[in-house]
């Protein structure tokens, strides 16, 4: 596992707990564009803590997550347990465990950026049956949606700006798309959704992002009162709103 990787560990469980998953729209438009059925076999290459790969287990699919980090890949074998078709497997997107032409359908949620593309889509290629798929699907936050939305975002900026820059910072969505599917112009579409939370959802969700100070750190309790007066000024009914863009890019790399 890289460095860049074990970042991630320590946050496993707010990272299950209050990250966004995937609307079913993105179940739709796979269903029209390239004809997914139950009988496909789905790898989750990046998996996390299960966020994307629990879309397809609902949808009735085989699915294995392939993962580097083993916080994160713990995270989602515990809250995946009751899921007889998934199955859990460490690795990397360069190197994956999985026999050739074993999967119809590889999906790659917010981790595209973790990826080498050009390793990566030569893996793709060795384990994507004839006429597999490949999605790319990852959530933008929207940071100017609302008052609330954009206050957020000048807090944590404020709190990532006094950290060491975090290595993949750099690495904005889509990175390796163009690498990933070559020659191929694949379907793009998105879709609206939101979050909403509570004041231990908000704390949650804002130490998921890794360079918010931890339980036990130096500033953490300058932090929560921080968060806490924002949350403060802008909930309603005990609930504040957060608004995603869930984009994604299909197709076949042939």
């Amino acid at each position: 596992m890289s460095k860049r990787t074990e970042i991630f560990g320590p946050l496993a469980e707010d990272y299950a707990r209050y990250r966004p998953g995937y609307p079913a729209e993105v179940l739709d438009e796979l269903i029209r564009v390239c004809g997914l059925r139950r009988d496909w076999m789905v790898s989750d290459i990046g998996s996390g803590t299960g966020n994307l790969t629990r879309l397809f287990l609902d949808a009735g699919n085989q699915v294995v997550g392939v993962e580097p980090n083993r916080e994160m890949r713990e995270a989602a074998e515990r809250l995946l347990a009751g899921y007889s078709t998934f199955h859990s497997l460490e690795g990397v997107a360069e190197h994956i465990p999985l026999d050739a032409c074993s999967i119809d359908l590889i999906a790659a949620g917010q981790a595209l950026h973790w990826f080498d593309a050009v390793k990566a889509r030569n893996e793709f290629l060795r384990i994507l049956r004839p006429g597999g798929w490949d999605l790319v699907a990852w959530n933008d936050r929207l940071c100017d949606a609302t008052i609330f939305a954009k206050e957020y975002e000048t807090l944590t900026q404020s709190w990532a700006d006094a950290q060491p820059p975090l290595p993949y910072a750099t690495a904005p969505f889509p990175t390796g798309i163009d690498h990933l599917f070559g020659a191929v112009t694949p379907h793009s579409a998105s879709f609206q959704h939101t979050q909403n939370f509570d004041l231990e959802g908000l704390l949650g969700r804002a130490r998921s992002s890794g360079f918010i100070p931890q339980p036990g750190a130096s500033r953490h309790a300058e932090f929560t009162t921080s968060m806490t007066n924002l949350f403060a000024r802008h909930q309603c009914d005990g609930m504040v709103e957060f608004h995603y863009i869930t984009r994604l890019h299909l197709g076949q790399l042939g």
